[in-house]
């Protein structure tokens, strides 16, 4: 029987919100969105009571693009097959929904040559970037040409939902297109978003006097972010929050994702779950007595000097005797990483104890980064009967353990 002792730690993770559900109520409670008056103060956020659909461009044939003019900007838009526009009150801003899984946002507001573009990117990321907000990762940035005008590029990540985000400036008029997809749709579906960006067409008086030259804008670059890691190490005695239900996929799934520093595999027929920013678990299905054996991959950065994989196991032998019963040591011995170039010296341990009345067994291991500061800790718990009968397959989850270079 499962105990859920695991105490979460970090940010709250965000709910996933469809794109559908996303632009029919308020933007701000899905990953990636930001409030529709970000960028311009006099812009009114969305309402998902008063949005009424723009005159004129109502799709009755749903196979075909509709085109949208703003009567006070000048500026042309024309939205692909299977999307329909809706405008926002107040009259700066207009939405694009499509029945294929995205959303565009377009912004307007007066340009103010006193503020560059890179300051306009700076004060949205004041307040969406970061732990607790809409986004929580930035992956890429750079410039471009839009429709003659210059502009910036800005891609974001929060949860499975990705935001690119292009801020244009004309002579009179500074334009922000946002467009929003699912992480897994996200290159496909771009091309629609180019397709959008390319039928744009500001009023003639938006055109600077020289034209912008290509050679000064710069191509879009990825953007390692900071590695995930807490500062508490946390022992997981047993058991985790509740699960959500998994997909179905491929005989082998693998984790890779930006910020924690690793890939892994894992069998897909096994569940995963984001335990809390720093901590990812991999176990059994559920319903089955492998949903007890529980592969956990945690990052952390303890306080202290010294070597960070000794700090690392010390601090997790302590918090497991703190939160166990009759725990023993046996096994501890160093480890050594030797894969894909990189050597790493670690440590690991085998521990038995008692938790809630049940007889658990744990195996750990630490590794430090290659850049130094931080450790990864993997280990494997299931009960004692349990634990030999799933450990081949925690074996070839720690077996296929890539640990990133740290060269970004």
């Amino acid at each position: 029987m499962r105990k859920q002792t695991f105490i979460l730690i970090g940010a709250a993770m965000l709910a996933v919100t469809s794109m559908h559900q996303a632009f029919a109520g308020d933007p701000t409670g899905a990953p990636g969105m930001v409030p529709q008056h970000s960028i311009f103060p006099n812009v009114a956020a969305a309402s998902p009571n008063g949005a009424q659909s723009a005159p004129g461009t109502i799709n009755s044939i749903p196979g075909r693009p509709v085109a949208y003019q703003d009567p006070a900007r000048g500026y042309m838009l024309v939205a692909p097959p299977d999307a329909r526009f809706q405008e926002r009150p107040g009259g700066q801003q207009i939405a694009i929904q499509s029945r294929k899984g995205y959303g565009v946002n377009i912004q307007t507001g007066d340009a103010n040559p006193g503020i560059a573009t890179p300051a306009m990117f700076y004060k949205l990321e004041q307040n969406y970037l970061g732990d607790g907000k809409p986004w929580s990762r930035k992956v890429g940035e750079g410039s471009e040409v839009v429709a003659g005008l210059p502009a910036g590029v800005a891609v974001y990540e929060a949860g499975s939902t990705k935001t690119k985000v292009v801020i244009a400036r004309g002579q009179q008029t500074d334009f922000v297109f946002m467009f929003f997809a699912p992480i897994s749709h996200f290159e496909k579906l771009s091309a629609e978003f180019e397709w959008i960006l390319a039928s744009f067409r500001p009023a003639p008086t938006e055109k600077p006097d020289e034209p912008v030259k290509l050679a000064e804008m710069q191509e879009l670059q990825a953007k390692q972010p900071p590695l995930r890691a807490e500062n508490d190490t946390q022992a997981i005695p047993a058991g985790r929050p509740q699960p959500e239900q998994s997909a179905s996929a491929p005989d082998v799934i693998v984790f890779s994702e930006a910020g924690y520093g690793y890939r892994v595999e894992y069998p897909s027929a096994w569940q995963f779950e984001k335990l809390s920013a720093f901590t990812n678990a991999i176990s059994g299905p559920r319903g089955t007595p492998a949903y007890d054996a529980i592969v956990s991959l945690q990052n952390v950065k303890p306080a202290g000097v010294g070597n960070v994989a000794r700090l690392a196991i010390d601090n997790l032998k302590s918090s497991l005797s703190e939160l166990a019963q009759s725990v023993q040591f046996v096994g501890e011995k160093p480890v050594t990483y030797a894969k894909y170039g990189l050597k790493l010296e670690g440590h690991q341990f085998v521990a038995n104890y008692i938790h809630q009345g049940q007889q658990f067994r744990k195996w750990a291991l630490v590794l430090p980064r290659p850049e130094g500061g931080i450790a990864h800790i993997w280990s494997y718990t299931a009960p004692v009967k349990q634990f030999d009968a799933y450990r081949p397959i925690a074996e070839r989850i720690l077996n296929s353990l890539k640990i990133d270079d740290g060269q970004g």
